[in-house]
């Protein structure tokens, strides 16, 4: 018989386990189903933040409290190697670093810059930089997929649905790294043509496709490969051609052997076989999962658009927005009521200058087409650009570029609409109707919450509480509305891109742009000529047409300030042509004596010559008169034309404008109905109250002058012709 005792012990020790086993079954069903989703709702897991690494989770463990000190003495000896020049070993302390804190931000944001500006910038030849630019890319975005978030996307419509928002930060990041040193560095040309050799197939561009020999073994060009690579490549050989002045197309096959090796989209070409596309994570130009119309880093062709830096940038800037809360109509000082675990704003920037980036690139796109020489179908002529090749000049073959992916005027239409939907969206863009009814609203609150005088329209008192009920409130809404709308739009300079994008997609400013840079062109590569001549003078009728059609669009500094100028060397050139016409009629003007222009005879005196010597008859006197004569030109004061224009801009401009078109359309159909439309502007009603007068500096407040006084200053200054 057993021991009772033993018996009592044994039955609390099946108690014991089996308390532990309940316990522990209770404790996991708890962990299952309320701590998990717990904690993946606030977003505590690494599953949740973004793609995980098991080796750098599992070091970050086994490191428990010391990692502090590691990351310390990693920094120091990463900020030692770089001193030294030591780039490689920079490079594994910098991804130490970041996998032992892969959840703060700062680490990627600094080291990426570091690699991107401060090493790349050590380096003498174009392609170290790229490769450096590449690497510092490459560690920003590893930075970016470990705080991607799960489920990206910001605004779904299911609210109930859990969605990890990612970091807009690193996002925006990574375009502006590519706008910095791609697209605006001081070697931007040669950065440009490096990135869209990344995307070329590497045997496409091998440069031993270009090359052949003559019987006496001199390297010879392949003219059909060469041509074939131009229709495939247009802007990138026109931007080593005209831009960076390889204009033998053995330099430029030259250019492609020597940049052969650079960060691709390919892994390393095998003879006779297509290269085959990297993993999405291991191209370069690295872009964010294809959504929608952006370009898709899974095909070979990438994109349907030119391929462009600055399309890199717009596709990174959409992809920063996506964390974003939904924009808000109704613009404030700060954002408001949104779910923090569900969205993200930037830290280091304003939203709504945040926003604006992704419309911002497009515009870019279409600048830089344009400056490119791309306006629309016409493309560039081969044979003209290379006549050492034996192409047949003016064909059909020979027009590279004439693809609509190509036309700047479609590029500056998009970025229009952008622009415009950006607008709309964050309450800047509002039609006059609803800035009259807006107005009209906010006259109450204007007009009764000072004691002593009424609010300014854009003045924004302290808002007290009693205010925002009741038609007062109402009214305060429409004052907020008004005055922050116009406070963004001067911070965003949002009206000089929006107008000046609605102008330059007018097929009329594009031809004006193309006719000025094919004369600049011309001017530049010193074929001074009457042809020359005849191209500006042929662009400035259409710059009118355009600046009245689009008043706004004549208003834009920076556009204001480069026509200007391009305007007075213009002038200048039509001196050196023309100069002994302007030198005849510079002498017959100062011979009359006319105020302010001076009297040849007191500058000749002014240099102490007799009056027997003026008018003497011995040779070396009128070879000396001469000479002296010449310092009355070049004229400095250079006028024209468009110096002389003004358009009206007063109150009610555009209805007055309206309605002169009016009487002018009725006044010809009761004339004549079948002539109406030959003396009258019905799509242009801009053309009326344009005048021209002869006095350009000094203008009534109600006209403006195309070319303003501090345009005209500013050219002066830039061309020297104010010393």
């Amino acid at each position: 018989m057993a021991n009772p005792l033993l018996q009592q012990v044994r039955q609390r020790k099946m108690l014991y386990w089996g308390a532990v086993a309940v316990l522990f079954t209770l404790s996991l069903i708890h962990r299952e189903f309320v701590v998990k989703p717990q904690a993946f709702r606030l977003q505590l897991r690494e599953t949740a933040r973004g793609e995980v690494e098991l080796a750098s989770s599992a070091v970050r463990l086994m490191m428990t409290g010391s990692r502090g000190i590691a990351v310390t003495l990693l920094w120091y000896n990463a900020m030692d190697k770089q001193k030294r020049g030591e780039w490689h070993e920079l490079e594994l302390l910098v991804k130490s670093i970041t996998k032992l804190q892969p959840y703060f931000i700062t680490p990627w944001l600094y080291q990426s810059w570091n690699i991107s500006f401060n090493v790349a910038v050590e380096c003498d030849k174009p392609r170290d930089k790229y490769y450096y630019i590449s690497r510092g890319l490459e560690l920003l975005s590893e930075g970016e997929r470990r705080n991607r978030g799960t489920g990206d996307e910001g605004g779904a419509p299911d609210p109930n649905r859990i969605v990890f928002p990612g970091n807009p930060e690193l996002r925006h990041h990574m375009g502006f790294t590519y706008q910095l040193k791609i697209g605006t560095s001081d070697e931007r040309l040669t950065m440009r043509c490096l990135l869209e050799l990344s995307c070329i197939d590497p045997v496409e561009r091998d440069p031993d496709r270009f090359l052949t020999k003559d019987e006496f073994g001199r390297p010879l060009i392949k003219t059909d490969k060469f041509v074939d690579f131009c229709h495939d490549h247009p802007r990138l050989v026109r931007r080593l051609r005209e831009q960076l002045g390889q204009d033998d197309p053995h330099v430029i096959v030259q250019f492609l052997k020597d940049h052969q090796k650079i960060p691709s989209r390919f892994h390393p070409a095998r003879p006779g076989k297509p290269s085959e596309l990297k993993d999405p994570l291991d191209q370069f130009p690295i872009l964010p999962p294809h959504e929608g119309s952006w370009p898709n880093s899974q095909i070979r062709d990438l994109t349907s658009e030119s391929v462009d830096v600055f399309l890199i940038c717009r596709t990174w800037y959409e992809f920063a927005q996506k964390p974003l809360p939904p924009p808000d109509p109704n613009p404030r000082a700060t954002i408001q009521d949104y779910d923090k675990l569900r969205f993200r704003i930037p830290k280091g920037m304003m939203t709504q200058i945040f926003r604006q980036y992704p419309a911002r690139a497009q515009v870019y796109i279409g600048e830089t087409l344009g400056s490119e020489g791309f306006f629309d179908s016409d493309g560039w002529d081969l044979a003209k650009a290379f006549d050492r090749l034996d192409l047949r000049a003016g064909g059909e073959g020979t027009i590279v570029g004439k693809d609509a992916k190509y036309h700047s005027r479609h590029a500056w239409d998009k970025g229009y609409e952008k622009y415009r939907e950006f607008g709309i969206k964050n309450g800047l863009y509002l039609p006059p109707s609803e800035i009259k009814e807006l107005n009209s609203q906010a006259a109450l609150f204007r007009d009764t919450v000072m004691p002593d005088r009424k609010v300014k329209p854009d003045e924004m008192p302290q808002v007290q509480a009693d205010w925002r009920t009741g038609k007062l409130g109402a009214s305060l809404d429409a004052h907020t509305k008004l005055f922050y709308g116009a406070s963004y739009r001067r911070m965003l300079n949002f009206d000089t891109f929006l107008y000046q994008s609605e102008a330059e997609r007018d097929p009329v400013t594009s031809s004006a742009r193309k006719l000025i840079f094919e004369a600049e062109r011309m001017r530049k590569g010193r074929a001074r000529s009457e042809l020359m001549l005849m191209k500006y003078e042929e662009a400035w009728p259409m710059f009118l047409h355009a600046s009245l059609k689009y008043p706004r669009f004549a208003q834009v500094r920076s556009m204001l300030d480069e026509m200007t100028e391009i305007y007075q060397r213009y002038l200048g050139e039509t001196q050196e042509i023309h100069t002994d016409a302007f030198r005849q009629a510079a002498l017959a003007a100062a011979r009359m004596s006319v105020p302010p222009l001076p009297d040849w005879r007191e500058i000749l005196s002014h240099q102490n010559l007799t009056t027997r010597r003026l008018y003497g008859r011995h040779e070396s006197d009128k070879g000396e008169f001469q000479q002296l004569s010449l310092r009355i030109t070049p004229i400095k004061q250079r006028t024209g034309m468009l110096d002389s224009v003004q358009f009206y801009n007063g109150a009610n401009a555009a209805e007055v404008r309206e309605a002169l078109f009016m009487v002018t359309q009725g006044l010809a159909l009761a004339m004549n109905p079948t002539c109406a439309s030959t003396i009258s502007y019905p799509d242009h009603p801009s053309y009326f109250l344009t005048r021209v007068a002869d006095d350009v500096d000094d203008v009534p407040p109600e006209w403006l002058p195309l070319l303003t006084v501090e345009s005209r200053r500013i050219a002066a200054s830039r061309l020297g012709l104010d010393r």
